[in-house]
C-alpha cells in the first residue's frame, strides 16, 4: 500500500526494527523516571501559586477528583496525604524558588533523555554547544508544560470552562455550545504541536515539516489509543488496595512509560521518513543521513552507506 509517495510495509518494519535497535523501551525508562521525579518538585513551586486562583483545597480536591478518571479511587487516596503534606505545608511558600528549580532541573532532563535518543534514532551526533542544548532542553520543558496543561485542562473539564467563560462574558447559548464542540480538536490539536514541538526542537536534524506534522499526528493517534488500552485494563485488572501508596506510583510510573515510550515510537518513525525510508520515487543521489540513493530507493538494497 502506498500513501503521498511511501509504501507503507517497508515503512512500518523498518520503523520497528529501529525501535529495538535503539533500545527504544530503555530509553523510555529513564524518561519516564525524569517525568516522574519532576512531578513534585513542580507541585512545591505551583502550591504557593494556587492560593491566587483560588481555593487551595477546592483546587486539590478537584485535581483528585479528576485522577479516578484514569485511576482507581483507592489509590487516588493513597495519593491524597502525600499531595496535601506538598500542598498544604506551612513552609510551601519558602520552598517556591527551590520547587522551581528543581522542576526545571528535573523537567529537562526528560527533554534532555528524549534529544539524545531522537539523535539515536536519526542517525546523527550532538553538535549543538552545551549551553545551546541546556536552552533547548529549557524552552521545550516550558512549552510543552504550557501546551500539555492546556490541552488536559479543556480535556478533562473543556465544558466546565466553556459554562463559565460563557457566564463571565456573557456569551450566548449558542456560542457556547459551538466551544463545547470544538474543544476536542482544540485540544487534539495542541497534543499534536506538543510532539511536532518535540521532533522538530531536539534532534540535531533539518527536517521537512510535512514529514515532522505526519509523525505527530501519529504520535497523538497512538497516544490516545495507549491511554484508552491503560485506562481499561486498570479499570479491570487494578493493582492490589493493600498497596495503598505504592500502587498508585505503580500506576503512575506505568503511564509515564507508555508515554515516553510512544514519544520515541513517533521519533523513529519521524526519522524513517526523513531518512527516505520507504520512498516510492525519492530524488535519485539523495543523502539520508549518510545514506545514498542510487536506484529503487530508501531501506532497500539501493541504498548506500556515504563513504570517505
Amino acid at each position: 500500500m502506498v500513501i503521498k509517495g511511501y509504501s507503507v510495509g517497508p515503512l512500518l518494519k523498518k520503523t520497528v526494527r529501529e525501535i529495538g535497535a535503539d533500545h527504544v523501551p530503555t530509553l523510555a525508562a529513564s524518561a519516564a523516571y525524569n517525568f516522574f521525579f519532576s512531578l513534585f518538585p513542580l507541585l512545591l513551586f505551583l502550591a504557593p501559586l494556587l492560593s491566587l486562583v483560588g481555593d487551595k483545597r477546592q483546587l486539590v480536591g478537584y485535581i483528585l477528583s479528576r485522577l479516578t478518571s484514569v485511576m482507581p479511587p483507592q489509590h487516588v487516596a493513597a495519593i491524597q496525604p502525600v499531595l496535601n503534606d506538598v500542598v498544604f505545608s506551612s513552609s510551601a511558600p519558602g520552598l517556591m524558588s527551590i520547587g522551581a528549580v528543581l522542576a526545571a532541573w528535573s523537567g529537562s532532563n526528560i527533554f534532555g533523555t528524549l534529544m539524545g535518543a531522537l539523535n539515536t534514532a536519526y542517525g546523527v551526533q550532538e553538535t549543538r554547544s552545551w549551553i545551546k542544548q541546556q536552552i533547548i532542553r529549557l524552552v521545550s520543558f516550558a512549552l510543552g508544560g504550557l501546551i500539555l496543561a492546556a490541552s488536559t485542562i479543556v480535556l478533562l473539564n473543556g465544558e466546565g470552562i466553556a459554562d463559565w467563560v460563557g457566564r463571565m462574558l456573557h456569551m450566548g447559548g449558542s456560542t457556547i455550545l459551538i466551544w463545547k464542540i470544538a474543544q476536542f480538536p482544540i485540544a487534539l490539536a495542541g497534543l499534536v504541536l506538543f510532539a511536532y514541538m518535540t521532533f522538530s526542537l531536539l534532534p540535531n536534524v533539518k527536517q521537512k515539516k510535512s514529514q515532522v506534522l505526519v509523525a505527530a499526528i501519529l504520535t497523538t493517534l497512538l497516544w490516545i489509543i495507549a491511554t484508552l488500552a491503560f485506562r481499561l485494563y486498570i479499570a479491570h485488572f487494578p493493582p492490589n488496595p493493600a498497596y495503598g501508596l505504592v500502587g498508585a506510583v505503580i500506576i503512575l510510573l506505568t503511564w509515564m512509560y507508555y508515554t515516553m515510550f510512544v514519544v520515541l515510537v513517533g521519533g523513529e518513525f519521524a526519522s524513517e521518513l526523513q531518512h527516505g525510508t520507504g520512498a516510492v520515487d525519492p530524488d535519485k543521489g539523495a543523502t539520508y543521513v549518510g545514506r545514498i540513493v542510487s536506484g529503487a530507493g530508501p531501506g532497500s538494497a539501493s541504498v548506500e552507506r556515504k563513504t570517505g
